[in-house]
């Protein structure tokens, strides 16, 4: 009779000696199989960013009120337009307007979102001091993710400083 510990040793080595058997290796694939259970990539569509020109091209002047670099103020030009949209808020009661604030690339996150907040609540008060209820007005702010990568120039950037109405159908 062998005592127990030669026995737990002796399983032991047992087990050990299992463990280091190599896996069976897989049969060979014919090449023409192998393409087969190959999962089939989709075509990679090229990702087309607009350029500059057609950056500022799709701002449209009439529904935007722009900005001067590190200023929330609205100037004469900007009143006008404010005017303007005001009248049309006010001949049309359930008509409802976003104000969508924008900035541009200069600056830290927290600032640039903090003065496209000024801008956006600055477009507003003017809003409501030529009577526009308020109930027809929403407030947004868009964060830097939403500009072109493409909009590096000044030219560009004084496009990007904006507050843009934004009716809903």
């Amino acid at each position: 009779m062998m005592p127990i510990h030669r026995l737990g040793g002796l399983l032991l080595t047992v087990m050990i000696a299992g463990c280091a058997v190599a896996p069976p290796t897989p049969a060979p694939v014919s090449p023409a199989v192998e393409e087969r259970q190959r999962p089939v990539a989709a075509a990679a569509e090229p990702v087309h960013s607009p350029s500059e020109v057609q950056v500022m091209a799709a701002v449209d002047n009439e529904n935007n009120v722009f900005f001067v670099l590190g200023s929330s103020g609205v100037d004469a030009v900007g009143r006008k337009k404010v005017q303007d949209h005001a009248r049309r808020l006010k001949a049309d009661p359930k008509l409802e307007v976003t104000l969508v604030g924008y900035t541009d690339d200069l600056g830290s996150l927290s600032y640039n979102l903090a003065i496209a907040e000024q801008r956006v609540n600055a477009i507003h008060k003017e809003l409501r001091s030529n009577g526009v209820r308020s109930n027809q007005i929403r407030r947004h702010v868009a964060g830097p993710e939403q500009l072109s990568p493409a909009c590096r120039s000044t030219e560009c950037r004084k496009k990007m400083r904006r507050v843009q109405f934004v009716y809903a159908d």
